[in-house]
């Protein structure tokens, strides 16, 4: 029958081999742990960068109407590719945008 002592040691050895993890004993995390938040003064885009989104938009909405109503001429890809090309650049500033 083992003694008191042994068992106590017993249990300790497998609270140890419980903790250990490939050959290492990991520390627990604290559940008090925190991460400051980022400050805002660096999250700020300019204000001018707002209307630059949506005048991207409005441009390239108006390049493609213009070019299918046929205002410059006939209808050509060439101003369908143009009006798009303002509609990604406005979506690539509004990725951007904080």
């Amino acid at each position: 029958m083992p003694s008191p002592g042994s068992i106590a040691s017993v249990s300790k050895n497998t609270k140890r081999a419980v903790e250990q993890h490939e050959g290492r004993v990991t520390k627990k995390a604290s559940p008090g742990r925190y991460t400051p938040a980022t400050p805002n003064s660096t999250k700020v885009s300019p204000k001018w960068y707002g209307p630059v989104i949506l005048a991207l938009f409005l441009i390239g909405v108006v390049v493609i109407l213009c070019n299918y109503l046929s205002v410059f001429g006939s209808a050509t890809g060439w101003g369908l590719l143009i009006g798009l090309l303002f509609i990604a650049t406005g979506f690539g500033f509004a990725t951007r945008y904080r």
